[in-house]
């Protein structure tokens, strides 16, 4: 009896010591998730292509609406799809952190990526059409975040940072403005943090984590 108790005791001490080497450094898992955010409400999948190194494909839209906002109506019509490459910078550290922290870089491309402001301060079925900025489509991007925050045993939360670096300049097609007000519109746009909205990206997103492969023996 004392054989068999002591026997139980080291397979359960086994299997945590193997569930906490995943935690204890890389952060990263093969999963598919959604995710929300500046560029919307979307999908991304994630792959490790090391302990350290990382790879997520992902496409977001942002759900197009009128909106008001003080004495503005407005519409914003946002869809990409991205690719980013993750680099765990101090993996093989054991602190939160350590095993947390990501940097991030890559590209994406806006199918739509712009804004459009509406004649009037109430929401109307007929309402015309002010004037439209258009952002660059095209951005290659940069940022930092948090992943691996384990919510259950096949659930991820990640918290992502970064910037869409804008590769053109700002499009304005004008529709019922008054010219005279162009040159402070251009101003504006070009001013912060105007110029600066349109490429930060603040992303929240929960993924389902797929064990296979070698991944099956940290989670026994």
């Amino acid at each position: 009896m004392k054989k068999i108790l002591i026997f139980f005791v080291a397979v359960f001490v086994s299997l945590q010591v193997k569930a906490q080497i995943w935690e204890e450094y890389s952060s990263f898992y093969p999963a598919v998730g959604i995710q929300v955010g500046a560029r919307g409400v979307g999908l991304e999948g994630s792959y490790p292509l090391s302990n350290a190194f990382n790879v997520r494909l992902g496409a977001s839209i942002f759900p197009s609406s009128k909106m008001k906002l003080g004495s503005r109506v407005f519409e914003i019509n946002r869809s990409d799809v991205s690719l980013l490459a993750d680099w765990q910078p101090l993996y093989g550290k054991g602190s939160w952190i350590a095993r947390k922290w990501i940097v991030s870089l890559g590209a994406g491309y806006f199918f739509e990526n712009k804004y459009e402001r509406y004649v009037g301060a109430r929401k109307t079925a007929d309402q015309k059409l002010d004037y439209g900025v258009e952002w660059s489509k095209f951005r290659p991007y940069i940022g930092t975040g948090l992943n691996g925050i384990r919510l259950a045993q096949r659930f991820n939360l990640a918290v992502n940072i970064g910037y869409y670096i804008p590769t053109e300049s700002t499009a304005i097609k004008i529709y019922e403005k008054d010219p005279v007000d162009i040159p402070e519109l251009r101003e504006d746009l070009d001013s912060f943090p105007y110029n600066l909205a349109p490429g930060v990206n603040v992303q929240i997103g929960i993924s389902y984590i797929f064990f296979k492969n070698n991944y099956n023996k940290y989670f026994q």
